[in-house]
């Protein structure tokens, strides 16, 4: 038996059998346990306390294992979460990015041993893998596409549909990088700018915008005024592409 007194559990699964199950073999092996029969009641138990793990199912009504973990990488980004699964595709699981999974049936002993190896090699990875990234997009379809992109590609997203609620983000936290649509309507794009560099003058901005902002951004990046830019439509790929390329060499200065 491995010395886990210290460690919280949280364990969610609609399957009341099976949680009851999990929750009693983790207890018996030192892991304190929270019981939650889905995500709703899993986001609620996070509100109230911290844990050091999180083991969920995947298929679940209203928020499933997949929305659990966008969620959680948002707002608890260094908090492990492990899937449990009977259906999802392993080409589903690997998308939304979990810290490990076991597919249905398996060995209580498994999920045993994958949440102690997680915890092992958690705090080093996870903390250097995440970067903060402000999305600045009154589309609301669009802020949420790219949150979760951003998510797969682990950056902790936060999005905003104001270059007022940006700059308050920005006072309150610290952030990697910045994405903004050129036609935010609350402020212009040069204003905008030079609030942000005022206070941030090595935050790399990438602007997003449609073909016919090409020009006002050329002159943009020519001047200094934008890292890059990425026109609409673009795929989940660039982005991560070019943040990866202006955090990596803005965070090395």
């Amino acid at each position: 038996m491995h010395d886990s007194s210290k460690k919280r559990v949280l364990v969610v699964d609609d399957d009341a059998t099976l949680l009851e199950l999990l929750v009693d073999t983790l207890e018996a092996v030192g892991y304190e346990t929270v019981a939650a029969p889905g995500g709703v009641e899993a986001l609620e138990a996070l509100s109230r306390q911290s844990f050091d793990i999180i083991v969920t199912d995947v298929k679940m009504p209203g928020i499933d294992g997949i929305s659990l973990l966008r969620r959680v990488r948002r707002h608890y980004p260094d908090l492990p979460v492990l899937f449990i699964t009977g259906v999802a595709s392993p080409d589903i699981i690997a998308s939304a990015g979990p810290d490990g999974f076991l597919s249905k049936p398996f060995r209580i002993s498994k999920i045993e041993e994958m949440i102690e190896a997680t915890l092992q090699r958690h705090g080093e990875s996870r903390s250097h893998a995440f970067r903060r990234v402000l999305v600045v997009d009154e589309d609301s379809e669009f802020r949420e596409m790219l949150a979760d992109a951003l998510t797969v590609g682990q950056f902790i997203p936060f999005v905003v549909p104001s270059a007022h609620d940006a700059l308050r983000e920005l006072d309150n936290g610290e952030f990697d990088a910045v994405i903004t649509d050129l036609g935010i309507p609350d402020l212009d794009w040069p204003s905008f700018h030079e609030k942000i560099k005022t206070e941030r003058p090595d935050l790399p901005i990438i602007l997003t915008g449609s073909e016919q902002n090409e020009q006002t951004v050329e002159h943009s990046i020519a001047d200094s005024e934008a890292d890059a830019f990425l026109k609409k439509p673009f795929p989940a790929a660039e982005v991560i592409t070019v943040l990866n390329k202006l955090t990596l060499v803005s965070n090395e200065q």
